[in-house]
């Protein structure tokens, strides 16, 4: 009984020891490495192909005055700069802890010039004309152009738009587990749209009693919209193996500041005098050419949405769609006056009403459209 006990009592000090020598052999042995820090650095890279919301112009070009018959708009009375374009942007950032919680992004994007042109001319044989409203006869008008009459002339009009936007944001993640991972956006968005409209008309002509004439006339709108203003916003990431799906919106509120160039001439040589030039065209005549500024209070919200396929641990593709939206903008279509007090035209004397004014009509634009490009980690 005894030897049973003391067998007994050997094994279980041999199993303690055994026990007690591979804990130790445990924590002897090299711990293993702990995992490599996620990458600090990330970079973006877009191409975008956007549309946007056009410039509303009025009738510029008619074929006589508008209400009379036979008389219909060549052009104008439509928005302009609206089709497809392409861009780009990019955008870098870099996290300041290896769990990306916290890091700061910056970003550019710009879009293609647009420009929309408008060219005609006529021998004479048929009429080409600018259309107005005459706020001294109280009724609609026109600056005849070329006419069987007058003679030859031509037109040339043309509008160039730009657009960019750049911002800068510092990154706080709330949740890396709520349906994904969610951050914050705290940061400053600045976008610059300019419009440069330019109206050219000439014509050549006879005038019984006068003799040969030729005529020049030039109307320009130039406006130029800048934002500044706070960011915020959410963005967000969900994983389904190598597949994700990212979501960004936000919206800015801020200031934005408006100006206006208007400016015209008119240069004219009759009877085969030496050319002269007067200030002012047809609807940029002296009572409205200057420059003028505004400052008004807008908003700037943004919409993405984007599907992303990691190739490598470093690097995704994706494709997405944007929407922005950017209100209280002054385009040439809110600057252009159409009603006139022709007294004032070719270097008349002003009787009357002081039209056309000058006019600073804002009005909301948006932007949207596809993007393909990829994301970068090192």
């Amino acid at each position: 009984m005894r030897m049973t006990f003391l067998a007994t009592a050997v094994l279980a000090l041999c199993s303690m020891q055994a026990t007690a020598l591979a804990a130790d052999l445990k924590l002897k042995a090299k711990p293993k490495a702990p995992p490599a820090a996620a990458s600090p650095f990330w970079v973006e890279a877009d191409y975008l192909y956007w549309t946007v919301k056009g410039d509303k112009i009025p009738p510029l070009v008619s074929t006589g005055v508008l209400g009379t018959a036979g008389a219909t708009v060549l052009f104008g009375d439509v928005a302009v700069n609206d089709r497809w374009r392409s861009g780009g942007q990019i955008k870098a950032g870099y996290w300041f802890d290896p769990q990306h919680s916290w890091g700061i992004e910056g970003s550019f994007f710009g879009l293609q010039d647009v420009s929309t042109t408008f060219n005609a001319s006529s021998n004479g044989s048929t009429v080409l004309a600018r259309p107005f409203f005459d706020v001294v006869g109280g009724a609609q008008n026109a600056m005849i152009i070329a006419s069987p009459v007058l003679g030859s002339g031509q037109i040339a009009i043309n509008e160039t738009s730009r657009l960019w936007g750049l911002s800068v944001a510092l990154r706080k993640e709330l949740c890396a587990s709520c349906a994904g991972r969610i951050t914050a956006l705290v940061g400053y968005r600045f976008l610059r749209m300019s419009d440069d409209l330019v109206i050219s008309t000439n014509q050549q002509g006879n005038i019984p009693g006068i003799g040969p004439f030729a005529q020049a006339v030039t109307d320009r709108f130039g406006t130029v919209d800048a934002f500044s203003g706070l960011d915020l916003g959410l963005t967000g990431e969900q994983r389904f193996g190598a597949w994700t799906f990212e979501w960004l919106g936000k919206v800015a509120v801020g200031a934005n500041y408006s100006t206006a160039e208007v400016n015209g001439a008119t240069t004219l040589s009759a009877g085969g005098g030496a050319p002269t030039t007067f200030p002012g065209g047809l609807l940029a005549l002296p009572t409205n050419i200057g420059n003028f500024s505004q400052t008004r209070f807008a908003v700037v919200p943004e919409l993405a949405l984007k599907a992303g396929y990691q190739v490598t641990s470093q690097l995704r593709i994706r494709a997405g769609y944007d929407l922005l939206f950017w209100s209280n903008v002054v385009r040439p279509g809110g600057v252009i006056d159409t009603g006139v007090n022709p007294t004032q035209i070719a270097g008349g004397i002003l009787a009357g009403p002081s039209r056309p004014a000058p006019r600073l009509d804002g009005s909301d634009f948006w932007a949207q459209g596809i993007d393909l490009g990829a994301a970068f980690s090192f």
